[in-house]
């Protein structure tokens, strides 16, 4: 078996990684990452290399990315990454998510060149007051070679798991019965429409009458549907929770009626609704569930793979047997269940994890949009941002570090506009 994975999705998956600390945000937005990578690299000498692409094989795993720069000269490969504000403030997980993509990146470039030791380099750059910092460490090539290898090991124990059960999945899915002797009136046609629709990649709009069964008659065709077009996930996105409620219902019934052991299902919720300390913060040093997630995320990772519909209740049961957070936990099982039940904004928000997650992993997807009429409204709150005179009044007397005078050309902007 064959398995590709990029370089920063095996060291977010395979390197043990510190406590969970959202307080600090390494890349203010992916532009401002992206003018910053030139700018320093811009500042190099002319025989610097810049997004050097790597890869490597591990016992059938391929892994591949792009160094951000090399340097022959120094013999110095780095990973650059932006920030706004106090580096010190940096958790401890961010940085060694940094110095394991580093780590990567420079054995990658030993293999290929037949280095026998490079120097590996951290630069952030601050976006405010464009001042970089370096943090460097020499390395062998044998030592990154052995730190290579047992990240690769951790991520091959798993993915040989998950792909057992893939095709495990695959073969289930194939003898999928409906759970009923027969279907509704129009839910056959429902049905069969969808599965073409599928079947041939197009996008299909529906209007059905209520009583019809649509729930089931377009949950049912798109499982069908998973093994023979090669589908990694199935996004079912509703408006509101009862409609949630009824597509994990409509799961039941066709799993009792023909149990799917390998079939994987995941309810993903707000994460007010999920916090279990609602007054602490999502770090730490204020929620115990946080403190040491990641110590504990692998064997509550394993148990909550072991169950077939993690709802609301299930997935909270298993993360609080392993003291770990109910929301984060969802979060790090979308990228390995089958059927997520999920809001609109999952995917289609500005900063949807689920499409972001497509994206990244380059999944096939089937999008099931129930009451598809709501994503107007939806869609104005999701792509909508409203500004306050008083909130940038307020703003400007703080005086943000390298926002003055963005802020005092917009006010004068906002009052020529109001004038005019």
């Amino acid at each position: 078996m064959s398995l590709s994975v990029a370089v920063r999705a095996l060291c977010e998956f395979a390197a043990k990684v510190g406590d969970l600390d959202l307080r600090f945000t390494p890349s203010p937005t992916a532009q401002q990452g992206i003018d910053g990578h030139r700018r320093v690299v811009a500042r190099r000498g002319s025989g610097y290399e810049a997004e050097v692409s790597l890869e490597g094989e591990y016992q059938g795993l391929r892994v591949r990315g792009r160094a951000d720069g090399y340097d022959p000269v120094r013999n110095r490969v780095e990973e650059i990454k932006t920030h706004r504000g106090n580096l010190d403030r940096q958790p401890d997980n961010h940085r060694q998510l940094h110095w394991a993509q580093a780590r990567v990146y420079a054995w990658l470039l030993c293999q290929s060149r037949g280095l026998e030791r490079i120097e590996v380099t951290l630069v952030y750059l601050d976006v405010d007051s464009d001042r970089q910092t370096l943090f460097s460490e020499p390395q062998h090539a044998a030592q990154l070679q052995h730190f290579f290898e047992t990240l690769c090991q951790r991520f091959l124990g798993w993915a040989h798991a998950q792909a057992a059960r893939l095709r495990l999945r695959d073969s289930d899915l194939q003898g999928l019965a409906f759970p009923y002797p027969q279907f509704r009136q129009g839910q056959r046609q429902l049905a069969e429409t969808l599965y073409k629709a599928v079947a041939t990649g197009r996008c299909l709009m529906a209007q059905a009458s209520t009583g019809i069964g649509k729930t089931l008659g377009t949950l049912f065709p798109l499982l069908k549907a998973m093994a023979p077009q090669q589908l990694d996930k199935l996004l079912f996105l509703t408006a509101k929770t009862p409609g949630r409620a009824l597509a994990l219902d409509a799961l039941r019934q066709i799993t009792d009626t023909t149990p799917q052991p390998s079939l994987r299902a995941l309810e993903l919720i707000a994460r007010d609704k999920a916090c279990e300390y609602p007054g602490s913060a999502c770090h730490g040093e204020s929620c115990p569930l946080a403190k040491g997630f990641y110590d504990r995320l692998p064997a509550a990772r394993e148990a909550a793979s072991q169950v077939v519909l993690l709802d609301r209740a299930g997935l909270r049961e298993v993360a609080l047997a392993h003291q770990v957070c109910p929301y984060y936990l969802g979060q790090e099982m979308a990228r390995w269940v089958d059927l997520v039940v999920a809001d609109y904004n999952y995917y289609f928000d500005a900063h949807a994890l689920l499409f972001g997650l497509t994206q990244l992993n380059q999944w096939r997807v089937a999008v099931l949009v129930d009451e598809a009429h709501n994503l107007v409204e939806r869609g104005r709150a999701m792509y909508s941002a409203s500004l306050d005179q008083g909130q940038l009044l307020a703003l400007r007397k703080a005086k943000p570090a390298g926002l003055s005078s963005a802020l005092e050309r917009l006010n004068r902007q906002w009052n020529a506009l109001y004038k005019s």
